[in-house]
């Protein structure tokens, strides 16, 4: 074998490891990365932060008729959509456990990924529809102050 064919076999060696590793590597990072990008964006719908407390800020911004009917509503929901929180935090950390485990499995990320956004949708599910009846029962005057509220919080936090 000349030494050309023995270079060649070796690049094609080496090629045939740097591929897999490469491609497992590019999807760790790719899931690495998606898990921060969804934590951020958790983080900026909310729950990142306490959500009784931003509750009972909104329900401070509002005048006194408007908070009871919202504190009304959600006071009522609460157990539903906070039993969705729970189980949307624990399948987000169990996600993180699929990306920080010691041999990353994909096809268990990948249904660890799934089960947080059903989570998500679940809660989503729960809260909207206290959220939707408890911003009902509020005066125009009360939901725009909500708004420009959060408008507010969102111009401060840019």
């Amino acid at each position: 074998m000349s030494n050309i064919d023995k270079e060649c076999d070796e690049h094609r060696h080496w090629r045939n490891i740097a591929l897999p590793v490469s491609i497992i590597l590019n999807l760790f990072l790719v899931a690495l990365i998606g898990g921060h990008l969804l934590r951020g964006r958790v983080h900026e719908i909310g729950f990142g932060i306490s959500l009784p407390r931003e509750l009972a800020r909104a329900e401070a911004r509002l005048p006194p008729k408007d908070a009871a009917a919202f504190s009304a509503v959600m006071r009522r929901d609460a157990p539903r959509f906070m039993e969705s929180r729970k189980r949307l935090s624990e399948a987000r950390q169990e996600f993180e456990r699929q990306i920080t485990a010691e041999q990353f499995n994909s096809d268990a990320a990948r249904r660890a990924l799934t089960a947080w956004r059903m989570a998500l949708n679940s809660f989503f599910d729960d809260f909207d529809n206290s959220l939707i009846e408890s911003l009902s029962q509020l005066s125009p005057e009360g939901r725009r102050k909500l708004i420009d509220e959060r408008r507010l919080n969102r111009a401060e936090d840019e």
